[in-house]
């Protein structure tokens, strides 16, 4: 059973429709952008944890301020959109499968599950206990977006402010950005060696973005941006 907090309208997706992940970005190092096109309307995102009291839903919240706070930095006119929080349990083959894909870069359309695809928000991220590599892909045509955030038991996220950074990283992908391979940076990933366990720190601190990606940014979200 889904917990709505917020309350919003009823989502009216069938259950059981097959919704398939297509056009899967690929996240090279040094590239400025994962997807083609930046987004043309405010996203709103709805986060799906195990538990109402888990702690990524506070530091996915933050990590949406901090990217707020980047486009007000750079006079951008886009915002990411409002955070719903909903109370659900995913199937781990199912993340698994999804972040198996993604990784691989194949290209292959996999099926989100019935209780993602039903879900409202433009993003959907979803909070799990299992252990695999976090990721984020288009799903529904390329209209929204899936994140997958690993369980907190599991490493890297042990270790202080990696959890934090690694949901920026994926949210990061979400809105137009891909890897990097400076390892003092937050976008910093696969080909290169960077891996999320570099994000750790005792202070709670977001690692920054490189020149070049504030410039791409600019570019997909300038001043002028606006919402049809």
């Amino acid at each position: 059973m889904l917990f709505f907090n917020p309350p919003r309208s009823p989502w009216t997706a069938k259950q059981g429709f097959a919704i398939f992940l297509l056009g899967i970005a690929v996240f090279a190092a040094g590239a400025a952008l994962a997807q083609p096109r930046g987004w043309r309307h405010v996203p709103s995102i709805t986060v799906a944890g195990p538990n109402a009291d888990d702690v990524r839903f506070v530091l996915l919240e933050e990590a949406v301020a901090f990217w707020n706070r980047t486009f007000e930095e750079l006079d951008s006119s886009f915002r990411l959109g409002s955070v719903t929080r909903v109370v659900a349990k995913v199937p781990d083959q199912a993340l698994q499968s999804l972040s198996d894909t993604v990784l691989a870069k194949t290209g292959i359309p996999v099926m989100v599950p019935p209780v993602l695809s039903e879900l409202p928000g433009d993003i959907v991220v979803v909070l799990a206990d299992a252990d695999f590599v976090s990721f984020a892909a288009p799903f529904a045509a390329g209209s929204r977006r899936i994140v997958g955030i690993k369980g907190m038991g599991h490493a890297p996220f042990i270790y202080p402010n990696v959890a934090r950074n690694v949901i920026a990283h994926e949210l990061g992908h979400a809105i137009g950005l891909g890897h990097n391979a400076d390892p003092a940076k937050l976008m910093c990933g696969r080909p290169a060696p960077c891996r999320p366990s570099l994000f750790k720190s005792d202070a709670a601190r977001f690692f920054p973005l490189t020149d070049d990606e504030k410039r791409a940014l600019g570019a997909m979200y300038p001043a002028a941006w606006k919402s049809p």
